[in-house]
């Protein structure tokens, strides 16, 4: 979707009502904002919950009630983390390394997303070696990180 992004666009719609502004500005705010509040709430989030309910065992309605109750804190966290990073990659990343950032960049969004979507398992589940993700922010990250520290002294 990036190359298309990056074609259509060029910072035109907003120089229409933004005339005088620097078109490499208008161009980076386009490509970041049409990715952010178009590609992320139609396409990405609808798969990340459709696959992360179906690999968590969830019914169609459980998945649904996992979306309506995470869905506005993740697109808050989303756009927080996002829309600086991707202002940057598109402003100021040369294309050809615009992949292999966005790489970097997203492992570090993985953790801060996986944390806060939270999972479904059990309490037997995490007594199994699961980990268990609660929803409250303080303690996402500090069993995140307390599960990270495990699993790295136990290699």
């Amino acid at each position: 979707l990036f190359p298309e992004i990056v074609r259509v666009c060029d910072g035109h719609y907003l120089a229409t009502i933004l005339p005088g502004v620097d078109i490499n500005i208008l161009t980076t705010l386009e490509q970041t904002f049409t990715n952010q509040f178009i590609v992320i709430p139609i396409i990405y989030y609808p798969l990340f919950f459709s696959l992360t309910g179906y690999v968590q065992g969830l019914s169609a309605e459980a998945t649904i009630e996992r979306v309506k109750t995470t869905i506005v804190p993740l697109l808050m966290r989303n756009w927080a983390f996002w829309i600086p990073v991707q202002y940057f990659q598109f402003g100021y990343v040369d294309e050809p390394l615009q992949i292999p950032f966005l790489c970097v960049v997203g492992l570090a969004w993985t953790f801060i997303l996986s944390a806060a979507a939270g999972s479904v398992q059990t309490e037997d589940a995490q007594k199994d070696g699961a980990v268990k993700v609660l929803m409250n922010e303080e303690e996402d990250f500090e069993l995140l990180v307390t599960d990270l520290q495990q699993n790295v002294t136990s290699v």
